[in-house]
């Protein structure tokens, strides 16, 4: 990264400790926390600035926004962006094993114990959660979330905005698209269409509505 300071946007997140943790371990200062809305839920607060208190030196300055759900990450990019804001390089664990091919977009965060394999390619303001495994040629477009501990196996390509959920399994070969919701535990062998939910093992397909469905909400900003 380069960088000996980091800004935090979005910090109701429960997930917001996991960006702090990560910061510590790096030796990364957070310069600046900014709350939306909400309660921040950061351990320590003494960097806390509300959002309607930004200085006008803000601008400019690089970020990183911190959420799970690929929708209100990406809204909180936008929204930090608008007010002048400069996505960062990719937040990544000091704890995490990348394989040198691998490429990672800005603005996304690579948590702890997380493994990526060969000549994988991870776009902008992705989330790798804990201990996520990602095999060779692995390909997460835009604002991708996988949940701690899923297992990607090699050549697996996964659609902007979809979220993988915790402890899925999605076999080799596999094309996902865009804003799918595989449910946690899932094990995926066959291909799964835009914009659909798939749950069980073998995972099965059926339609939601990501703005009304339980499973792709989290209490964050």
């Amino acid at each position: 990264m380069g960088l000996s300071k980091m800004i935090l946007f979005g910090v109701r997140s429960p997930l917001v400790v996991e960006y702090e943790e990560t910061c510590h371990r790096l030796g990364l200062k957070i310069e600046m926390a900014v709350s939306v809305n909400g309660s921040p839920r950061l351990v320590d607060q003494s960097r806390v600035v509300n959002i309607n208190e930004l200085p006008p030196s803000i601008i400019g300055k690089r970020f990183i926004a911190c959420a799970f759900t690929p929708s209100r990450r990406a809204a909180l990019i936008a929204q930090a962006q608008q007010l002048g804001f400069v996505l960062d390089d990719p937040l990544i664990d000091p704890s995490a094993i990348l394989a040198r091919s691998v490429r990672i977009g800005e603005g996304s965060f690579i948590n702890a114990g997380v493994v990526v394999g060969a000549v994988s390619m991870i776009g902008n303001g992705v989330l790798v959660n804990r201990a996520v495994s990602l095999g060779h040629h692995t390909v997460l477009g835009d604002y991708v979330s996988i949940g701690p501990g899923a297992t990607l196996a090699g050549n697996i390509r996964v659609g902007t905005g979809t979220m993988i959920g915790a402890g899925a399994t999605i076999l080799p070969n596999i094309r996902i698209g865009e804003n799918a919701l595989i449910a946690a535990g899932s094990v995926v062998r066959k291909d799964v269409s835009d914009g659909v939910l798939v749950v069980g093992n073998p995972a099965q397909e059926r339609s939601y509505n990501p703005a009304k469905s339980s499973l792709y909400v989290e209490d964050e900003e």
